[in-house]
């Protein structure tokens, strides 16, 4: 199958999106203007507010990038031969480092500011997008028609694991209140975790 090629639209969207990651690492992004972001691209200001509003609006559309690498085109399918808990330790895993990213938490709180003071713009812009189906989400699918976990409604599954991780490993990282998480913690919430949904869902 031949490569589709790209648009030159899309290639400057592309550059503009990296160079914007690139002026947040080295700057943060409460410090990144959009003539930063231009300078780092390598393209003009009036081609960024071509494809990008504002700023805001730039780190709304990164963060969904990274939201689909990670968690909508991730690659998890669910193996019928391998302990449910060592499939979901993986995912679970992938979850947490996703919350405890410090460079995410910047971008978090930037789109958190637009929500806070524009939520309909927040809802058109980002809230249909989260409701695609996720890996995760996928693979509690299969896990309850191959009889591993009880049946219940998988995006409401995938909810309340979620919310068992947000206390400890976002919330109070985004509020300032705590430092990201080491990894010998995100191990141990993984598991701790793991064994609470567990407890309900597993069919034994």
């Amino acid at each position: 199958m031949s490569e589709v090629k790209k648009t030159r639209s899309e290639l400057k969207r592309e550059a503009i999106v990296n160079g914007a990651v690139e002026a947040f690492q080295k700057y943060g992004v409460s410090d990144t203007s959009m003539d930063k972001v231009a300078e780092t691209a390598g393209v003009s200001k009036r081609t960024v507010y071509n494809h990008f509003q504002n700023k805001e609006t730039l780190v709304t559309e990164i963060i969904k990038d990274i939201w689909s690498q990670n968690f909508v085109n991730h690659d998890f399918p669910y193996d019928a031969t391998t302990p449910v808990k060592a499939q979901l330790h993986e995912l679970v895993v992938k979850e947490i480092q996703f919350m405890n990213d410090k460079k995410m938490h910047e971008l978090i709180r930037v789109a958190m500011g637009v929500c806070l003071f524009n939520p309909d713009k927040f809802v058109d812009n980002i809230g249909e997008f989260f409701e695609q189906e996720t890996t995760t989400i996928r693979w509690l699918k299969s896990a309850m028609q191959d009889g591993k976990i009880k049946e219940a409604e998988p995006r409401l599954a995938h909810e309340q694991l979620v919310s068992l991780l947000k206390g400890q490993a976002f919330w109070p990282q985004i509020l300032h209140q705590a430092e990201s998480l080491t990894e010998q913690e995100i191990t141990k919430l993984a598991e701790d975790t793991i064994d609470f949904f567990l407890a309900y869902y597993l069919i034994k």
